[in-house]
């Protein structure tokens, strides 16, 4: 009896270090299967964490690379033009302008022309105009600009003799730096300006009858270019007038 209970005793024994080593490796695997997670988890956060940094850093350099401003390229423009494929046709449209002449200025100007006789003469024998008055602007070669012509200039010879081209009172006499010498003939309604002159043979207040002898032709600093030539220059209430308009037949 006493040795079926020891036999007994023994098995029991057996079983439980059984059990034991049974319930030792059991909680040894579930310990490394915990541990073998763990690293797991923490080598899966550690490649995620790394995978996003590479990611950002990547994605750094990008922003970088596009945000730098590139120096020494010319970028040429590419202008699209879109050419329009509707035709329009436009009728061509007449239209007739009527001018009226402005009658206060036209009789303006017949009343300047009527103060002066049309009987002049001219101021130099066999006169042979050089330049024509022209109130718009003409080349003047000698001061290279353009101005007006308020005059007439005759074409003659140096000491040629002047004329006085109608009845009058010497009014002025001057010397002018771009003119030259200048005498003034008072004639009532009209004055005539004669420049360019030389060896005046009047004095201020003589009165003169057409034809008479006023100086000797000389020369014009301001159209020295134009060669010798006598300038004539008539106005009337303050306006100028064309010379040529109121001489009369050569005498």
């Amino acid at each position: 009896m006493d040795e079926y209970n020891k036999y007994k005793n023994s098995q029991n024994h057996k079983k439980h270090n059984k059990r034991n080593k049974l319930s030792f490796y059991v909680s040894l695997a579930i310990c490394i299967t915990a541990v073998g997670l763990a690293v797991w988890s923490t080598f899966s956060s550690y490649s995620s964490f790394k995978e996003k940094r590479n990611q950002v850093a990547t994605a750094t350099a990008t922003a970088t690379q596009a945000n730098n401003q590139v120096t020494g390229v010319t970028v040429e423009e590419t202008t699209t033009t879109t050419m329009s494929t509707t035709e329009s046709t436009t009728m061509p449209t007449t239209v007739t302008t009527t001018t009226i002449p402005n009658t206060s200025t036209t009789m303006s100007a017949v009343q300047t022309m009527l103060q002066v006789p049309g009987n002049l003469i001219y101021p130099v024998k066999n006169a042979k105009v050089s330049k024509p008055y022209s109130e718009n602007a003409v080349y003047n070669k000698t001061m290279g600009d353009y101005r007006s012509h308020l005059g007439i200039d005759f074409n003659c010879k140096k000491d040629t003799n002047v004329l006085s081209m109608s009845d009058g009172v010497v009014s002025d006499i001057y010397d002018d730096e771009r003119m030259g010498k200048v005498v003034i003939l008072d004639c009532g309604t009209f004055m005539i300006y004669y420049s360019g002159l030389d060896n005046v043979k009047v004095q201020v207040n003589d009165t003169l009858s057409k034809g008479d002898t006023i100086s000797n032709v000389w020369e014009m600093p301001c159209e020295s270019e134009d060669g010798i030539h006598l300038h004539v220059a008539i106005r009337v209430n303050g306006s100028y007038v064309d010379p040529l308009s109121v001489i009369g037949a050569n005498e």
